[in-house]
């Protein structure tokens, strides 16, 4: 899982770990500084979730594209980070803010999907007094919601809508990754979902996956 119980952790604790021991490791020589912002789309419309919800009403953030080819969202709050018990914090703060409902198939179901993101400045002195170089990186850490059957679900109403906006939107995570691993693609429909347009950077260009 993304996040798991303290005695089995998940993805997310895991790579926080990684990263903050990293980061210690070579401190003698080169300066991380780490921020933190944690969203979730929902029903096609994206959510700070390190914000409380009542200061969310009629806002609507934008992606777009900086300079450097990167998707950020406007207006989304970033928060500086010195250790991972600073980033446990603001998870715990962003899973009090999720939209979770029940189904007939999860009692506790997301109803959305949560993105964690983490952007890295990393600086070092190249020779003695000359210049400094910088670095620029992020990792996206992703909390799908599961796709589910109408028919076992039973969703109706404001359920209905969610798993609908839910399963078009994995499909269209599905059909930008079959693209990307086609010899023959001459096109990748990135901005078929907002999903998928926030992760543009992650799944191309020069990014992991």
């Amino acid at each position: 899982t993304m996040m798991g119980p303290p005695d089995n952790r998940g993805v997310n604790t895991r790579s926080l770990e990684a990263l903050f021991a990293s980061s210690t490791a070579r401190a003698h020589e080169i300066e991380d500084e780490v921020q933190v912002s944690i969203l979730e789309i929902y029903n096609e419309t994206i959510r700070d979730l390190l914000v409380p919800p009542k200061e969310l009403e009629g806002k609507d953030y934008t992606i777009r594209q900086g300079e450097n080819g990167m998707q950020s969202v406007a207006d989304l709050k970033l928060f500086p980070v010195e250790t991972k018990e600073d980033v446990g914090a603001l998870m715990a703060t962003a899973e009090k803010h999720k939209t979770v409902k029940g189904t007939d198939m999860n009692e506790r179901s997301s109803r959305s999907h949560t993105v964690f993101q983490l952007r890295i400045t990393a600086t070092r002195q190249l020779r003695g007094d000359g210049p400094k170089q910088t670095l620029h990186g992020s990792l996206n850490l992703v909390d799908l919601a599961g796709s589910e059957r109408l028919a076992k679900s039973c969703a109706t109403g404001d359920r209905l809508k969610e798993t609908q906006a839910i399963n078009k939107s994995l499909s269209a995570l599905g059909n930008v990754i079959s693209a990307l691993t086609s010899p023959t693609a001459t096109h990748v429909p990135y901005r078929d979902s907002k999903l998928t347009r926030l992760l543009q950077s992650s799944l191309g260009g020069n990014a992991k996956t």
